[in-house]
């Protein structure tokens, strides 16, 4: 009689996982979007001043920095609100495999965002984001962040006149669908009548969002082999709170510029 140990074989399920070899394809630009959950609760809970807090957004623009300084190499990082759009053009985190740029790039995001909370002395709080990718042409990488440069404008528009509502006594359901209807003008009217405030002159980064990109510069530094003083190029992360529209030259231009620092 042939005497065994009982102990079964076991199963390799390495192949089991379903989306672990799927990549962007090589060369196709993406931008890996982040998005925050359960933030509207969050800004009430830890009193952050509506409808913008500067400090609020401080932290946000901290926490996309520390994708940048981790290494994932991203050549920029568009902020609205609590969203964050990642741009990659090349040497793709983790050979471009979706599964890990998905969970790994908002993760990041949510654990500096919890360390800056608690750095600046607010109560402690567990903070999701998610993610998602859109691949894009290079021709289009522009028209992405134009198309989310419009959607902050219409977040900022919503948050001053859902403010000038509740001030008149709107609330709840009505609140929302009195919002629902309203044309861009009637809210540019409702603010300014409510809370006497002129949309068109809001801080800047309440209406175009908030960019963080490299920026070149020169570094004078000695060569011991050559014994001289030489010149090179270098880049440094930049916070740009002063941004211009992106549909325009004066955007086309400015990103023209942000792509070319990338490259150094």
């Amino acid at each position: 009689m042939t005497k065994t140990s009982g102990k079964s074989k076991i199963k390799d399920f390495k192949r089991h996982e379903m989306f672990s070899k799927v990549k962007v394809p090589p060369g196709i630009p993406f931008f890996v979007r982040v998005d925050g959950k359960g933030f509207h609760r969050l800004i009430s809970e830890l009193k952050f001043a509506k409808p913008y807090d500067e400090k609020f957004m401080n932290i946000m623009v901290c926490s996309a920095k520390a994708v940048f300084e981790i290494g994932f190499n991203p050549v920029l990082a568009y902020i609205f609100s609590d969203e964050i759009s990642f741009l990659f053009i090349k040497n793709f985190p983790y050979d471009g495999r979706i599964e890990k740029m998905d969970s790994l790039i908002p993760s990041a995001v949510a654990s500096a965002f919890t360390l800056k909370l608690v750095e600046e002395n607010y109560d402690h709080r567990i903070v999701l984001f998610d993610a998602r990718i859109i691949p894009v042409s290079h021709e289009d990488i522009r028209m992405y962040l134009a198309w989310r440069q419009m959607e902050a404008w219409r977040n900022c528009m919503n948050a001053y006149a859902q403010m000038a509502l509740e001030k008149m006594g709107y609330k709840g359901y009505k609140l929302a669908e009195k919002l629902k209807g309203m044309k861009a003008a009637e809210m540019h009217e409702l603010v300014f009548k409510e809370l006497g405030i002129n949309l068109a002159k809001v801080p800047t980064w309440q209406r175009r969002g908030i960019m963080i990109r490299w920026k070149k510069y020169e570094k004078v530094g000695y060569n011991p082999i050559l014994k001289r003083y030489e010149t090179a190029w270098r880049r440094k992360i930049q916070v740009d709170w002063e941004l211009p529209l992106f549909n325009t030259d004066k955007g086309k231009k400015y990103l023209e510029e942000v792509l070319a620092s990338f490259e150094v």
